[in-house]
């Protein structure tokens, strides 16, 4: 007796579960779609890839709700007198026929939209890394006229000299261990080399600017490499996945409504 009258509860508990998934799918798309902001590609790639990422929980909300249509009727078709539009499970197959339409072009515009995404980083990369150069060269530039005109002064030649006298004392002297006394032999080196030769500033200059050049065009480089990562991460990913969801909402769809004798097939007999 328990299994007799419990049976007729498992096809509205299943039909209610399908129903809350389907509504409640619907309901975080619309909020993700809140506020529009269509004109923003960067917008319009988070929101369908939000969608797609989200896209298998109406699929499993009409599996329910046709599992409990098939436990109580043993198909998805009505009853002769009975007009397919009036029933939930129409509607609920003509959504996964609309779902099927919108993943399937949101396959190409994904692809398509990401690429642009992805074009515009790039730009931009490549605009930060040419003010970076731009802005180093200038900075060079300004720095190694000061250090040759403060060298042409006779006042900035002696605060050389102490500079040097005092590095040299220091080091002398046996007190800087480790790091410190790297570090001071290596201004000693220097102060030596520009007193020696005060031609060299434009050579120490053009050194300094190839290493940092070097710098930024290897960050350069790692940006372009993780846009290019981005872009096939996000949207082939997307867009693969968005391609295989039309198509299973496309057959949900498609069966169903031609089970119903909607699409041009017989409608089944109802199982009583």
């Amino acid at each position: 007796m328990k299994a007799t009258n419990s049976l007729p509860t498992a096809p509205f508990v299943l039909r209610l579960i399908g129903t809350i998934l389907i509504l409640s799918s619907l309901v975080d798309y619309l909020s993700v779609l809140i506020p529009p902001n269509f004109s923003d590609k960067a917008w319009f790639a988070n929101v369908v890839t939000q969608v797609v990422d989200r896209g298998i929980i109406p699929m499993v909300g009409l599996g329910f709700l046709f599992a409990g249509s098939f436990l109580e009727n043993g198909s998805l078709a009505v009853g002769d007198r009975a007009k397919p539009f009036t029933t939930f499970r129409f509607w609920a197959l003509l959504l996964s026929m609309l779902l099927g339409l919108i993943f399937l072009v949101a396959f190409p515009l994904h692809l398509n939209n990401t690429r642009q995404v992805s074009d515009q980083a790039l730009e931009r990369i490549d605009q930060q890394t040419r003010d970076a150069e731009s802005q180093l060269n200038a900075q060079v530039q300004q720095r190694q006229d000061q250090i040759s005109a403060a060298l042409r002064d006779p006042n900035q030649a002696k605060q050389l000299d102490d500079q040097l006298k005092q590095i040299d004392a220091a080091i002398a002297s046996g007190q800087l261990k480790g790091d410190q006394l790297t570090q001071a032999q290596r201004a000693q080196k220097e102060l030596q080399a520009l007193k020696a030769n005060p031609n060299s500033v434009a050579d120490r200059a053009k050194e300094f600017r190839n290493t940092q050049l070097t710098k930024i065009r290897e960050d350069r480089t790692k940006a372009e490499s993780q846009a290019r990562g981005e872009f096939w991460k996000t949207g082939v990913r997307v867009g693969i996945s968005s391609l295989l969801l039309s198509l299973g909402y496309f057959v949900i769809g498609w069966s169903g409504l031609r089970e119903m004798g909607i699409l041009g097939g017989k409608r089944k007999p109802v199982m009583r």
